[in-house]
């Protein structure tokens, strides 16, 4: 992958906003019909248009057996100087399930437009333009969650709070505040001491502000989580030998954070491959809660028409009131 060239100043804060972008071709996603395990998959390529104007490269992962039946899906969300390719780690662990999965490249990254990236804050309003467009093109998708990596942890929980049907999440080591993360990085990697970076930092944050038009003090992740409501479900994923986001980050986050959750720590760095023993958990946790969503909705649902009814008298007219199918989900081997 080839290093972006920096002018002096630039060095600063630019690589913050602008680091390379993963460069691929569409023929490393593979085939358009493959096999997982005994699944027959179908890959479709589509864009959006963001509300920002860009165009954002998307690919749709979906078992063949189930695309005209109501069934889940978990929209990938990949990390820093990466693309929707990074989707693929997860595809043999969700589409034997039949929970598809959707990739995209965010804004400023892969094939996607856009001159900057923004550390989630701008990628999470990319996810809610795709959770629209989901909707409306995509009837047979019940239940949207999100899997995040790094960045994409990042954007998954802000998408939370922005829009309240992510209720399902899973946050693969995800940073608490940036500005914390960058101060560590400083310290531990450069061995800039507190008084300096506090002096150039402020510069940076400047400069961010100005050309990628977006205020840092506002990726505190930290505040972020506890606004979420006490119904998200989040596994929160860790390895124990990443020095780019300390297990502190996603510990913190954990603990703040106030709805269902699970903590996973495992041997690895922060990109190695992930055991798959904690990929297999990952995927039981978000099964469970998939169903424990679903038996929430029914019982809103029976309540509703419960006390319709009580108000409206219904005519008998020989025909079952129309209702929404269960999310088509194959269960887990105990």
């Amino acid at each position: 992958m080839k290093q972006p060239e920096y002018k002096c100043t630039e060095k600063l804060w630019k690589p913050i906003v602008r680091p390379p972008k993963h460069n691929y071709r569409l023929k490393d996603m593979g085939n358009e019909i493959f096999m997982v395990q005994d699944t027959v998959v179908k890959r479709t390529d589509f864009e959006i248009t963001n509300s920002r104007g860009l165009t954002l490269q998307c690919s749709l992962f979906e078992p063949v057996r189930i695309q005209d039946k109501p069934h889940a899906c978990m929209i990938y969300l990949h990390g820093n100087s990466s693309s929707r390719v990074e989707s693929l780690t997860i595809l043999e662990y969700l589409l034997p399930q039949n929970i598809a999965v959707c990739g995209i490249d965010l804004s400023g990254s892969g094939q996607s437009q856009g001159e900057y990236i923004s550390l989630g804050y701008y990628e999470s309003r990319d996810v809610t333009d795709l959770y629209n467009y989901l909707r409306l093109n995509k009837p047979f998708i019940t239940q949207i969650g999100l899997w995040g990596r790094s960045m994409g942890s990042v954007t998954a929980i802000i998408a939370a709070s922005l829009n309240s049907n992510f209720k399902i999440l899973v946050c693969d080591s995800p940073f608490s505040n940036l500005t914390h993360l960058c101060q560590e990085l400083a310290s531990n990697q450069y061995s800039i001491p507190g008084c300096c970076f506090n002096c150039f930092w402020c510069f940076v944050k400047s400069k961010i502000r100005k050309e990628a038009k977006f205020n840092i003090d506002d990726l505190n992740i930290v505040q972020i989580i506890q606004t979420l409501s006490t119904d998200v479900a989040i596994v929160f994923l860790s390895a124990k030998d990443d020095t780019l986001i300390r297990e502190k980050h996603p510990k913190i986050l954990s603990e703040k954070f106030r709805g269902i959750k699970e903590f996973i720590k495992f041997e690895g760095t922060h990109n190695s491959k992930r055991p798959n023993e904690v990929m297999k958990g990952t995927v039981q946790f978000i099964i469970a809660q998939m169903e424990k969503q679903e038996q929430n909705s029914s019982l809103r649902d029976t309540k509703v028409s419960s006390n319709f009814k009580d108000q409206i008298p219904i005519p008998d007219v020989g025909a079952p009131l129309l209702r929404s199918e269960k999310p088509y989900i194959s269960k887990t081997e105990k």
